[in-house]
């Protein structure tokens, strides 16, 4: 069985000066990269979540229906409540057509076939723009751009540090260059067109292609990493590396993305994406703060409990 190579940095220098496009280590291949804020998290898609907490969880169409079918039909009825609230408000979705807004009223549930694996191809611009604004889908979200994934990782990183516990924030790699011969996950690049957002942080998405789905079974969470494929068919090229930053560092991480132009304003073209990097910029000022107290604190603390460390 594969697993991703992990790689912990100490500081947010190493870590840029790592996922830096001069590094020689990206050269021959083709990588994707994703940041999120805790390095326990795995690479499983909001909608597929399950645990306490994911979105529905204790609704009783989830506790009810548990297997694969009843899965792909609540994340069908999640786009339908999009897209009915795009209706209401008159908004145009990018891919949303009357024939699809028929198929979806449709009590066949003409996008849950047998022969076809879902999500179906005329739904990607459509769940990337639900994606966007949040909406949980099957949708996964990457970038070109390994600077924009630190963005992320930090942006979303909790700044109540508590040292002892040692948090880290991740960011992933996935090497694509054999992406269309993978039959489980799929890349998904919708046109620029779709959104502001993902044109701006050159986004992209993986999602994986349900093809075996049951009323009699149990579904169990996808996570890309546990994909057996995306280790089988590389070419020699290392095909997912987990590289770990202590979140104390986010700060820092934060504002040297900044420096290079890489902030709220940027990523969010808009009033919103200003604000954010308003909000971004006060992140920063108190995860200094915190950070050196949480150091303190723990140089304190390893001082009282052993006198030979000082």
């Amino acid at each position: 069985m594969g697993s991703p190579i992990e790689k912990p940095f100490e500081t947010a220098r190493q870590l840029l000066d790592y996922v830096s496009p001069l590094n020689e280590v990206w050269k021959n291949g083709k990588y994707v990269f994703r940041g999120q804020p805790s390095d326990e998290y795995k690479l499983t898609p909001s909608v597929c979540r399950n645990g306490k907490g994911s979105f529905g969880y204790d609704s009783p169409r989830r506790m009810l229906d548990k297997s694969s079918s009843g899965q792909i039909r609540f994340e069908l009825d999640i786009l339908k409540k999009f897209l009915d609230g795009c209706d209401r408000s008159g908004l145009i979705v990018p891919g949303y057509t009357e024939q699809i807004r028929d198929r979806l009223l449709s009590a066949q549930h003409t996008f849950m076939s047998g022969h076809l694996p879902w999500p179906q191809q005329e739904m990607h611009q459509i769940m990337a723009i639900a994606q966007h604004y949040e909406v949980p889908t099957r949708l996964l979200d990457w970038t070109d751009r390994s600077f924009v994934a630190c963005y992320f990782a930090a942006s979303s990183a909790s700044f109540e540090i508590d040292f002892m516990g040692m948090p880290k924030i991740a960011v992933w790699a996935l090497e694509t260059t054999y992406a269309p011969f993978w039959k489980t996950l799929k890349i998904i690049r919708p046109p620029g067109g779709t959104s502001q957002n993902q044109a701006a942080q050159s986004g992209l998405f993986t999602a994986h292609h349900a093809k075996d789905y049951s009323v009699d079974d149990v579904y169990t969470p996808d996570a890309l990493e546990d994909v057996q494929e995306i280790y089988d068919i590389r070419g020699g090229y290392t095909p997912l590396f987990k590289l770990t930053l202590p979140v104390s560092e986010a700060p820092e991480l934060l504002d040297l993305c900044s420096k290079m132009g890489v902030d709220g304003s940027t990523l969010f073209p808009g009033f919103h994406g200003a604000a954010k990097m308003v909000k971004d910029w006060g992140n920063v000022e108190i995860g200094v703060r915190h950070s050196q107290s949480a150091i303190d604190d723990y140089n304190a603390d390893s001082y009282d409990s052993d006198p030979d460390v000082y």
